[in-house]
């Protein structure tokens, strides 16, 4: 609503606003746990301009709590949304009507159906039997098993199209579902990807794996909040800042 008011706004109410309500007129909103949505949105803004912008978002989990894609969702983009919890994909289904949500999981392993572990934090639900017992040894408690579906990521990227942000948090399976993506078709503009492993007690650790793994599909680090590391299509961003094209 905030959005909406500040773009009917005159430039003269503005400029009245910003001496006399400068809290109001500057307020920025985030759905993200660091502030991610603010720095995603800046970029694709900056390479793309105003238009609405479309996302992937696989891990989805809540529509809005802690969410990296919800800030564009409620200026007008929309997306494919993967979610294999089916508390979590209901409530997206409700609360975000123009994306289009998928319930079930990515291939990580060429299975077609996978265990996937509900814990009673819901942030931490994954398909890593790893991580699951990681959680269990830290104390969080196991509330379901499901069997769930899963698709091949590059099949959900071929529904959506063409497009600008893919955000990826599947607790512990980032990197194994990254390096099943075609990379020579499918080219997001901005890629959000869990960086961190998660721990309790002690600092944890970045996944240098997933870093160097995007460095050679020609990503760039734009931004890192330690949780999440935002990479840039090396590119695109080139072409955004192709100097001597146009110089000439």
């Amino acid at each position: 609503m905030l959005d909406i008011i500040k773009r009917h706004l005159s430039v003269e109410f503005k400029n009245r606003i910003r001496l006399l309500s400068p809290e109001f007129i500057f307020r920025k909103r985030s759905y993200s746990q660091c502030g991610e949505d603010l720095l995603i949105t800046f970029l694709l803004e900056l390479i793309h301009g105003s238009r609405p912008k479309r996302y992937v978002d696989v891990g989805a989990n809540h529509p809005y709590y802690l969410s990296n894609t919800a800030l564009l969702y409620t200026k007008g983009s929309s997306g494919i949304v993967v979610e294999p919890d089916p508390t979590y994909a209901r409530l997206l289904s409700k609360k975000r009507p123009r994306d289009t949500v998928l319930d079930c999981g990515v291939h990580f392993s060429g299975e077609m159906h996978s265990s996937f572990y509900i814990f009673n934090t819901p942030t931490l639900n994954t398909f890593s039997p790893e991580e699951k017992d990681r959680y269990v040894a830290m104390g969080h408690r196991l509330v379901d098993t499901l069997t769930v579906q899963l698709m091949d990521i590059n099949q959900v990227l071929n529904m959506a199209g063409q497009i600008d942000l893919l955000n990826l948090d599947i607790e512990g399976l980032d990197e194994a579902v990254l390096k099943k993506i075609d990379w020579n078709t499918h080219r997001p503009t901005c890629l959000c990807v869990e960086t961190i492993t998660y721990e309790e007690g002690r600092e944890p650790k970045k996944n240098a794996g997933i870093l160097n793994y995007l460095t050679e599909q020609n990503y760039i680090v734009y931004a890192d909040t330690f949780i999440n590391t935002i990479f840039v299509d090396g590119r695109q961003w080139e072409s955004k800042y192709d100097f001597t094209h146009q110089s000439s």
